[in-house]
């Protein structure tokens, strides 16, 4: 029996550790990214380095709804296919923590998109709502090719003498774009093949040859960065509905660090309070339970680092909440240890019984709870969801804290001799 014990000590001891060093891990990382200039990261470090969200970090939240148009009608499927697009050209701003979702319900047709970090929200604005329709249309008027064969698309500096050194975007068409070009321009030799982006000219050069490698250059007396953000258009696709702003928040960083300071502070306090509270009431059965919350609270935050979770105010929230109903699991078993003890059980039976008895109940708590912060995920918005992240993760470590953990420590350190102790009992 001690063999098992000390076996199950051991992994303890080694799950502890790897969580223990997740957490500073995470920790110092964050502290470098913050520094001023920013330290470069290890992998290690980058891999396990807190997303904060928007009320944490500052930036800016948009608030987009799809409209019906005499041509297009808007589409669950239309939705799904924006969201694609908008993630794309958000990942071209360089923003690795941004949250793109569509809302459930009768706001379906609404689109969240957060930006954490950001600070230019009319440039975000613009490049994220433009619908970005590449037409290469003949003199006629045809349409004979759109931007949904364009395979990549760059900034360059032009090579012609005319136009040296001047931004232009250079473009790399798809195998049906690429076949599809080298007809039209073939056959429209000496004529003009005008190119509009949303309906606006940029150009409309004459074809003195056809193109038959699929690749070109659009020019149009660009700067550098409107060079650059139409690339970064033409490279995600076209909107293939028109997207109108409804809401529009930015959140200064400086509200942010005082939020996770006295979330910190909150946290910290709560922990203290609640082993206080577990001590009082339950002696010596108290400071296990306490010992088994801080392997519970190491836990937690390296899963949520791991998982790559994004920490937002609600979400920290969540995971303060937790901690209390981690705790309650093991005032259920206490009580009912010392129900037992008032039996006259040896200790063995009453570690057996009052874990075994107050299984199912805490079974059921917590199944109840983890049911609600489901529905929390599918039906919330981003801020709700990462509170019902949060909340959910905090149950799971709470159990495998309060259940296994706190009677690991209780079978291994709560002595033959408590039974003539009553204040070890919290009596």
């Amino acid at each position: 029996m001690k063999r098992k014990l000390t076996f199950w000590l051991v992994i303890f001891l080694v799950v502890f550790g790897c969580a223990v060093y997740v957490d500073y891990t995470a920790i110092t990382a964050s502290s470098k990214a913050s520094s001023e200039p920013p330290e470069p990261l290890s992998k290690i470090e980058s891999y396990v380095l807190p997303h904060f969200g928007l009320d944490i970090k500052g930036g800016v939240r948009f608030v987009l709804e799809a409209v019906d148009m005499k041509e297009v009608k808007v589409t669950t499927e239309a939705i799904e296919t924006a969201i694609s697009v908008i993630q794309k050209r958000v990942n071209a701003l360089g923003i690795s923590e941004a949250v793109v979702v569509k809302e459930k319900g009768a706001n379906w047709k609404r689109i969240d998109v957060e930006l954490p970090g950001w600070k230019d929200p009319a440039k975000a604005k613009e490049l994220i709502g433009q619908t970005a329709l590449l037409q290469f249309k003949t003199e006629d008027g045809t349409v004979v090719l759109t931007g949904a064969h364009i395979k990549n698309a760059t900034l360059e500096f032009s090579k012609d003498p005319e136009t040296l050194g001047q931004p232009v975007i250079a473009f790399q068409l798809d195998a049906v774009g690429t076949q599809k070009f080298a007809e039209v321009t073939q056959q429209n030799i000496g004529k003009t093949i005008s190119i509009y982006l949303d309906n606006k000219l940029l150009m409309a050069p004459t074809v003195k040859s056809a193109i038959t490698e699929g690749q070109g250059v659009i020019e149009g007396k660009f700067t550098k960065e409107e060079a650059a953000n139409y690339a970064a258009l033409l490279r995600s696709g076209a909107l293939p509905v028109k997207l109108n702003f409804i809401q529009e928040e930015v959140v200064g960083p400086s509200l942010g660090s005082y939020t996770i300071r006295m979330a910190v502070i909150g946290g910290i306090v709560a922990f203290i309070v609640i082993a206080l509270y577990m001590i009082i009431f339950y002696g010596y059965l108290g400071l296990l339970s306490a010992l088994s919350l801080v392997f519970y609270v190491s836990l937690e935050l390296a899963v949520l680092f791991l998982m790559h979770a994004t920490l937002s105010l609600p979400a920290i929230g969540g995971a303060i909440l937790s901690l209390g109903m981690a705790v309650d699991i093991n005032v259920i078993v206490f009580e009912r240890m010392k129900e037992e003890l008032k039996l006259g059980k040896t200790l063995k039976s009453i570690i057996n019984a009052g874990f075994a008895n107050a299984l199912r109940t805490v079974i059921d708590s917590n199944l109840t709870v983890l049911v609600g912060a489901a529905m929390l995920f599918y039906f919330g918005t981003t801020i709700i969801k990462g509170f019902a992240v949060t909340t959910t993760i905090g149950i799971l470590s709470g159990f495998v804290s309060g259940v296994f953990i706190t009677r690991l420590l209780v079978e291994l350190f709560l002595p033959q001799t408590s039974l003539k102790r009553p204040w070890m009992w919290g009596i």
